[in-house]
């Protein structure tokens, strides 16, 4: 089982690694894929983030 500081982590990867992709490929050939990991991302860093007491629990 994952620890929220995990999954923290792996959203954070997922989010540099989209965010690369964005940036590297010209404007007109942006991936959905690339666009779609960046919200997906975004959305589970807010998920986790908004439950920021169960994460400093899991830290002590």
């Amino acid at each position: 089982m994952l620890t929220s500081i995990d999954r923290v982590m792996i959203y954070a990867v997922l989010c540099i690694i989209s965010f690369s992709t964005i940036m590297l490929i010209h404007h007109h050939e942006t991936g959905l894929f690339a666009v779609g990991g960046l919200l997906a991302a975004i959305i589970g860093l807010w998920v986790e983030f908004s439950h920021k007491n169960e994460l400093e629990q899991q830290k002590k």
